[in-house]
């Protein structure tokens, strides 16, 4: 059954924040993390997830970078920008911007519909 879970790579920097979104998510999803662009981009190449859930502020490679190397590594792989800014440069990469603060609920419902769109 866990092979059908819907595989999730959660990119943050901020270790208190990453490790509860991934604590929330692991309820419904397959959940790798990751604490930079770079780590992620490791990770996404490691684990294949299905939906990347990136901050757009990383140290190093930003989310919408780590957006444009998913994408073109794995076209169908679906990526979420989480960002504090309402226009966010480079974000036509990303399948879906969330502001923050982060709605859990509403991201948990983007990350189960964009998995689904993914393995499709």
């Amino acid at each position: 059954m866990d092979g059908e879970r819907i595989k999730v790579l959660l990119v943050e920097d901020d270790g208190d924040s990453r490790e509860l979104l991934a604590e929330l998510l692991e309820d419904d999803f397959e959940v790798t993390t990751a604490s930079d662009g770079e780590a992620g981009l490791r990770a996404f190449e490691d684990t294949h997830p299905d939906v990347v859930v990136t901050d757009e502020s990383l140290p190093g490679m930003n989310g919408t970078a780590l957006a444009q190397q998913v994408k073109e590594r794995e076209p169908n792989a679906r990526v979420v920008l989480v960002s504090g800014y309402a226009q966010v440069e480079g974000a036509d990469y990303c399948d879906a911007v969330l502001r923050k603060p982060i709605d859990v609920e509403r991201l948990s419902r983007m990350v189960g519909e964009l998995g689904d769109a993914a393995r499709h």
